[in-house]
């Protein structure tokens, strides 16, 4: 059963139940009323009936007219029953016997009247004293006008509620249909969407209801899929000429080298060039299992209590050690007081890659000149700014250049793979941090790594 005829089903239901109740409600109440309203007129009738038998040789003539007129207008299938103290029928004209139990007569005693059934009959008893003495006056009749009206008030509450149900059928149908068309027309436009075509979106509502949240979160969804499609494509095109190039040169030089046979110092040159390819096929591997690493979700990333100063110093420790003419200078002098202001929560390692990658960046594309890194806190937030005077970023390729493997322009004579800075912003995101590139061509270039203080 499709979603549309479940929400016909209960909406129908629910307004069976509603019909339903209500119907019960006022049946029961309209019956309670008419009941209630018979005994009243049974009660009458006893008080009439006492005084028509009992003090006929009391009232004058004029009165007896009016008791009989009211008399005379008798009630269906009508009985009379009087008792004396001593709850003795007392045989009068037009008179009956009703058999009632003893509690009855107690009940009379106690409240000077009483209401109960006899089968279909309601029976209404009251005590009536005369000046010849005390007697229990007994009517009893059945209510054929009452039950007539309640059976047709039963007919037409059913007919309400059937007819009722129909058309709350009928309107649930049409009103599920109204409100699950959006719905019908995004899993249309959805069915069109494929991989080759991720660009294409689902069409926006002016209103910002339910229906409009689901279709912006729902294309929000598929700019982060058509980047990451993108992404993706890029990575596997971009590792495949990447791994290609080293493997090319290296086996272009064992075949030339094994053409002939050559000196010892052809067989040395050959054996460097060798080791410079395979060494840059080594960190070329090495960085893409280190970005596959950064793809991990936070929650699978150890979180822990880590200083970014002393991070800095780790990084800078093992760079100079590799390459002694690096330029880098710490400048610590804006630290805050209080050392819990530079820890933030993460990973020890994975910091370290990030930050290492934006060092090696300034040295290497400022020809190993001065390089600056600032160490601030600010707004909740620890601040490592990284400047150096190298040849900068063309100003259209800012964004670009934190997408796996892509190299600047004016970058692609140097030595490098293109995944440092993606890496870095990948490990930044990661932690919920950010990174920002302000750059100029031939002045230089700040990068500036924002890492939110640990709680």
């Amino acid at each position: 059963m499709n979603f549309r005829n479940q929400l016909t089903l209960l909406f129908t239901g629910l307004t069976t139940v509603v019909l339903i109740f209500m119907g019960i409600i006022i049946y029961f109440f309209a019956e309670q009323y008419t009941r209630r309203q018979f005994f009243q007129r049974l009660m009458d009738r006893g008080v009439i009936s006492a005084q028509m038998y009992l003090e006929r040789d009391e009232l004058s003539a004029a009165s007896m007219q009016n008791v009989q007129r009211k008399y005379f207008q008798s009630l269906a299938h009508e009985t009379l029953t009087i008792y004396d103290r001593n709850r003795v029928p007392k045989v009068a004209p037009g008179s009956s016997v009703l058999t009632v139990p003893a509690r009855v007569f107690d009940e009379i005693d106690r409240k000077k009247q009483a209401e109960f059934w006899q089968e279909e009959r309601q029976v209404v008893g009251l005590w009536y004293e005369d000046n010849q003495g005390n007697f229990y006056i007994l009517v009893s009749a059945v209510d054929v006008t009452g039950t007539s009206k309640l059976r047709n008030l039963q007919e037409i509450l059913l007919t309400t509620v059937l007819v009722g149900m129909a058309v709350m059928a009928a309107a649930g149908h049409f009103f599920a249909r109204k409100v699950l068309q959006p719905i019908v027309s995004i899993v249309q436009e959805v069915n069109k969407i494929r991989a080759s075509n991720l660009h294409l979106r689902v069409q926006e509502r002016e209103s910002r209801d339910e229906i409009g949240n689901l279709i912006s979160t729902f294309n929000q969804m598929l700019e982060r899929l058509e980047t990451s499609f993108y992404m993706q494509k890029s990575f596997i095109s971009n590792a495949s000429h990447e791994l290609r190039n080293p493997l090319t040169a290296i086996r272009g030089e064992l075949e030339v080298t094994l053409m002939k046979d050559r000196s010892p110092e052809e067989y040395k040159q050959s054996l460097e060039t060798l080791q410079k390819e395979t060494g840059r096929l080594e960190k070329l591997t090495s960085d893409l299992i280190l970005l596959a690493q950064t793809g991990f979700d936070e929650q699978a990333v150890r979180q822990d209590q880590v200083r970014i100063d002393e991070v800095l110093l780790e990084v800078k420790t093992d760079l100079n050690h590799q390459l002694p003419q690096n330029q880098l200078h710490l400048d610590f002098s804006d630290l805050p007081a209080q050392a819990e202001l530079v820890i933030v929560s993460g990973n020890r390692n994975l910091l370290q890659i990030a930050v290492r990658n934006v060092l090696e960046n300034a040295s290497k594309f400022s020809e190993h000149q001065r390089v600056d890194v600032k160490l601030t806190c600010q707004d909740r937030q620890v601040a490592v700014q990284v400047q150096d005077s190298g040849i900068g970023i063309p100003a259209q390729e800012i964004t670009r250049v934190l997408e796996p493997f892509y190299r600047a322009q004016n970058a692609r004579s140097r030595s490098g793979t293109g995944i440092g800075l993606a890496m870095t912003e990948k490990i930044m995101r990661l932690h919920g941090s950010t990174i920002k590139i302000d750059s100029s061509l031939q002045k230089g270039t700040t990068v500036t790594l924002l890492l939110p203080i640990a709680k």
